[in-house]
């Protein structure tokens, strides 16, 4: 077997493995345990990930982008995560009845499900991030030599993964997925660390602006005016 042909074997596999989960978890959307579910999976995927790549492609995790913390790290994905939540929230903004500062959360002290909420969203998005723009996206870098064409792929791959959990075609979901993987792909390109650590940060700060504390952001904004 040719390395161009293992490469795309442990791409299908992977993502065929990613996608039956999601199928998996939606039989259990009604279950108690739900949210363990949810959780254990994730788990489990990080763990599969980081197996295959240290004892079947004999890599350091280093090579999916799981690096020690740093300062900048966290300032990028501070960076990061704001951008990504404008540029969710801009196009709602303009083309929307719906204004993104209407809606205010309670504290979190009055608001103990959202602790949980949390939680699970960012085990998800960490689950992502290790399996796409980490294991994924190198080994697509690998198998293909045009940047644009990687992330083409990711997009599909990712949005068809969100499409699987829902059976609904969303426009928003649409230019979620694809305003995310442009985002990420481009700071992977552009950064020779690349690291997934500001991504997973950016994802765990835009899930919190998104819960509804992004009007922090707006009003700051809207103060300059």
């Amino acid at each position: 077997m040719t390395a161009k042909n293992k490469i795309t074997l442990q791409i299908a596999l992977v993502y065929i493995f990613v996608l039956l989960m999601g199928f998996l978890l939606r039989n259990y959307e009604t279950n108690k345990h739900y949210q363990w579910i949810i959780i254990f999976i994730g788990i489990f995927e990080i763990a599969m990930i980081c197996y295959i790549t240290g004892k079947v492609d004999g890599e350091p995790l280093s090579s999916i982008g799981l690096r020690s913390v740093s300062i900048m790290d966290i300032v990028h994905g501070i960076v990061l995560g704001v951008i990504l939540y404008l540029l969710y929230s801009i196009p709602v903004e303009l083309f929307t009845n719906v204004s993104v500062t209407s809606d205010r959360p309670l504290p979190f002290s009055e608001m103990p499900f959202l602790y949980t909420l949390l939680l699970i969203s960012f085990i998800n998005k960490i689950t992502e991030e290790f399996i796409f723009r980490g294991y994924i996206f190198t080994k697509l870098n690998q198998l293909l030599p045009s940047k644009w064409a990687v992330i083409l792929i990711s997009f599909l791959l990712i949005y068809v993964i969100n499409l699987s959990k829902t059976l609904r075609f969303s426009g928003v979901t649409m230019y979620g997925v694809f305003i995310t993987t442009l985002l990420y792909c481009y700071y992977l390109y552009s950064f020779s660390r690349k690291s997934i650590i500001p991504l997973i940060i950016s994802d765990g700060l835009l899930i919190i602006l998104r819960a509804g504390y992004g009007y922090i952001i707006w009003e700051a904004i809207y103060s300059f005016f």
